[in-house]
């Protein structure tokens, strides 16, 4: 069987995020841990080709690995491309609506570090797009499947599984989440926005 899912390339060098995210870290979280992610999804779904329906053991772990490597494979590929080298902003509607839902933006700074930090062991924190009310907020993501609701657009990630930040900050997560959010491509989630907040429009 053909592999269903690949490694994407970075939209940009390793070393283009030093010194807050050094080439070395980059190249072992992306190269190493995004790319067992992939491969353990596609494993997966090679096994459940070929698992026999009766089998409910083999079945459920085929199936709880598919989701675990295929989930931590998703949340990578939209985490890369919100990495930016220097910083930027939010802007026109995206901005109205962070400040509609969070009240400023130091408001939603400190709580999308507050629930980043807070993740209990392994997960992400999240900035979410809820498709049935039209509005944002900010979520917690545990491992990298547990706590996801339907209908929810996931506009941005930070990856708080120590391999992201160790090798640099080493057990202080909160100056890695900080670092960050400062460095999100507000462009990119922009462009996320505007698709999530159409699939609301023919919702509502």
């Amino acid at each position: 069987m053909t592999d269903r899912y690949t490694l994407p390339k970075l939209p940009y060098a390793y070393d283009a995020l030093e010194p807050w995210c050094p080439a070395e870290t980059l190249h072992l979280h992306h190269g190493k841990h995004h790319a067992a992610y992939v491969a353990g999804a596609n494993e997966a779904t090679s096994a459940l080709a070929a698992i026999e329906p009766t089998n409910a053991y083999e079945l459920a772990g085929a199936q709880a690995s598919l989701t675990f490597n295929l989930g931590g494979h998703v949340l990578h590929s939209l985490f890369w491309p919100t990495l930016a080298s220097s910083k930027t902003s939010p802007s026109g509607q995206l901005a109205t609506r962070l400040i509609a839902d969070f009240g400023t933006k130091a408001r939603f700074h400190d709580l999308l570090t507050a629930v980043s930090v807070g993740v209990h062991g392994s997960g992400w924190g999240a900035l979410m797009y809820d498709t049935v009310s039209g509005t944002m907020r900010i979520a917690e993501i545990r491992d990298h499947q547990y706590d996801l609701v339907a209908l929810t657009e996931v506009l941005a990630v930070i990856d708080v599984w120590e391999h992201a930040y160790y090798l640099t900050n080493h057990n202080d997560r909160a100056t890695w989440v900080t670092a960050v959010i400062d460095h999100f491509d507000w462009a990119v989630i922009g462009e996320r926005y505007d698709l999530a907040s159409g699939k609301s429009a023919s919702t509502e």
